[in-house]
């Protein structure tokens, strides 16, 4: 009875009231006796629990402790098939019993291959969600194009087909709109509209005539033409080409001097050229002429008319028979210089430049025997 009731404190582990020490080697107070686990816990019957990534159970009946590895369902496995990405193997975020196999980004496994933008593109580049490497692309950009050119809105647009273009934006569209380019040429006379180059839309006046003013309009001459003055059967307008030019020239037609008194009475009548005179010479006629003429040679002409000498008339003829040639003898005689004398003059060619020439100019004429055609004198 005196013990029962001893409230007297004593030292050592005790187990509360419904409760037992587990062992002598594990400090733990249990309600029942169980397993002890690999993890050197006790265990309830029936009671399952996970160590060392194994799900174990504490068997009934005392039969121990048996452990399953356990199972990973739910592990993540990716396939890396974007370019950039390599798999790597790890432990679960969520599980550390279980090992999942992602994607890793890299970026020296890139290609970096680039389109080729033509006209009116640009090259941008990015990284989308979920990539490795940046995407490249060709985008629009805001520009008009022709051919291998760009335009940007406002400016003018080159055109072969005659046409004033001009590169429009009508929003996010770019447009070229064109007109036919107005040509207002208007050549004279002798003038024609010719087009310098395929890509020459108007042209411009080039010369295709020689023009005079003839009988009060304008008179169109080719190359090589000649025409006569109206009012004076002496003038003559030649058209030449000349270094790619056409060239009017004026042309005075000089006549021989015709002393009317040296002629027989009625036989003074115009030349065929209808400017100079001719007529039949009375016999033995010859004389020196003076008369004013350019002087011509090569090409080059004086610049003003000279005073020249030249012998003209007629001279007598005889036809009579010959007893010591029983045959007709001819006697002819042809009006002759007898004394000349040399004179110089400065003559101009057509490139501008003065040369120096020598003529004979005549100081005496006479009649003088010469041959006839049947070479009788």
């Amino acid at each position: 009875m005196v013990m029962k009731n001893d409230r007297r404190v004593v030292e050592g582990c005790f187990c509360s009231k419904g409760s037992m020490p587990f062992s002598m080697k594990i400090d733990t107070c249990v309600s029942e006796c169980g397993c002890v686990g690999p993890d050197n816990i006790p265990r309830k019957y029936g009671e399952s629990f996970e160590f060392n990534c194994e799900t174990c159970m504490c068997l009934e009946g005392g039969n121990g402790i048996t452990c399953q590895k356990q199972q990973c369902h739910h592990a993540r496995n990716e396939e890396c098939t974007r370019e950039g990405f390599y798999k790597v193997t790890q432990v679960s975020a969520t599980n550390k019993c279980c090992e999942e196999t992602v994607c890793r980004c890299d970026p020296s496994r890139c290609s970096n291959t680039f389109p080729k933008c033509g006209p009116g593109f640009e090259l941008k580049g990015g990284i989308n969600e979920g990539h490795c490497c940046p995407t490249y692309v060709c985008e629009p950009k805001p520009v008009c194009v022709r051919g291998n050119a760009e335009y940007l809105p406002g400016s003018h647009v080159y055109s072969e087909n005659c046409e004033n273009c001009l590169c429009a934006q009508n929003g996010n569209n770019f447009t070229i709109a064109c007109n036919p380019v107005v040509c207002n040429i208007h050549c004279p006379a002798g003038f024609k509209v010719k087009k310098n180059s395929p890509s020459d839309c108007c042209g411009t006046c080039q010369q295709t005539n020689c023009v005079v003013k003839y009988d009060g309009s304008y008179r169109l001459m080719n190359n090589g033409d000649v025409l006569p003055s109206m009012n004076d059967n002496c003038t003559m307008y030649k058209c030449s080409f000349i270094n790619d030019q056409f060239v009017t020239t004026v042309t005075q037609m000089s006549c021989p001097p015709l002393n009317e008194e040296d002629c027989e009475p009625g036989s003074i009548q115009l030349l065929p050229n209808g400017c100079c005179k001719t007529c039949i010479q009375k016999k033995d006629s010859c004389r020196v002429q003076a008369f004013d003429d350019y002087l011509s040679y090569q090409g080059c002409r004086s610049v003003s008319r000279i005073k020249m000498s030249r012998c003209e008339g007629a001279c007598g003829k005889v036809s009579r028979y010959s007893a010591v040639e029983h045959t007709m003898s001819h006697t002819c005689s042809c009006c002759h210089e007898v004394q000349t004398t040399r004179s110089k003059v400065k003559l101009q060619c057509p490139d501008g430049t003065l040369i120096d020439h020598e003529y004979i100019d005549v100081l005496e004429c006479k009649c003088a025997g010469t041959k006839c055609p049947d070479r009788n004198v």
